[in-house]
């Protein structure tokens, strides 16, 4: 999981910060305000993403930097990346992968804006089903074609979407085999990326077994 966290930050690294930083610096001499706010951001999103220490973060720490991230992009992009959440109360302190969310939401804003408007709108969404968290990220953009995505996660294809796959690995070692991402997706129809998380930490054992002999 380490070596997959290591793998997921050299991506994200190099292009994000380069655009971020350009991003920023068009605004200094036309709104120094909202260029200080953004760097602020900035801040925020590269110390979350490249900290040290954690395999695990909370779901509400995991949104803290997907809305930096949506907010650095319509620096750029303006009002062409729109993000929609819609996220119940009581799944915000679930245990999730570090990185699981965000990847997808920048997944989905990279794909979308590839349509032919050059907009698209990106819904997250996050609820509680019992004993699980369901979260997805849905996009209306170009989409894919379904097999090709299949070959992704499957690790026989490259491209752009292989923050998907990390994802995906780490959702598999931390949860088991079949708890992998589900994607649902046609060509010109968008794409739905979505997963589900136990409500309750990998690493730890059930509370009828704290102490037994």
């Amino acid at each position: 999981m380490e070596a997959e966290l290591r793998t997921l930050r050299a991506q994200i690294s190099p292009h994000f910060i380069y655009n971020s930083l350009n991003a920023i610096a068009a605004f200094i001499p036309t709104d120094p305000v909202r260029a200080r706010e953004l760097v602020l951001d900035f801040a925020d999103f590269t110390r979350y993403s490249l900290r040290a220490e954690g395999d695990f973060s909370t779901l509400e720490e995991e949104l803290d930097a997907v809305e930096r991230y949506v907010l650095l992009e319509q620096a750029r992009f303006e009002d062409r990346v729109q993000v929609e959440l819609q996220v119940a109360p009581e799944v915000l302190g679930v245990q999730i992968p570090f990185l699981a969310v965000q990847p997808l939401v920048e997944n989905a804003v990279r794909h979308g804006l590839d349509s032919e408007d050059g907009q698209v709108t990106v819904r997250l969404k996050a609820a509680d089903d019992g004993t699980h968290a369901l979260i997805s990220v849905e996009d209306d953009g170009v989409g894919a074609d379904p097999e090709h995505m299949a070959c992704v996660l499957a690790g026989r294809a490259g491209g752009s979407h292989i923050g998907l796959r990390n994802v995906d690995l780490r959702l598999r070692q931390a949860y088991g085999g079949g708890q992998g991402l589900v994607i649902d997706t046609a060509v010109g129809a968008g794409m739905m990326v979505s997963m589900r998380i136990p409500k309750f930490q990998p690493q730890q054992a059930p509370d009828a077994e704290v102490g037994a002999p």
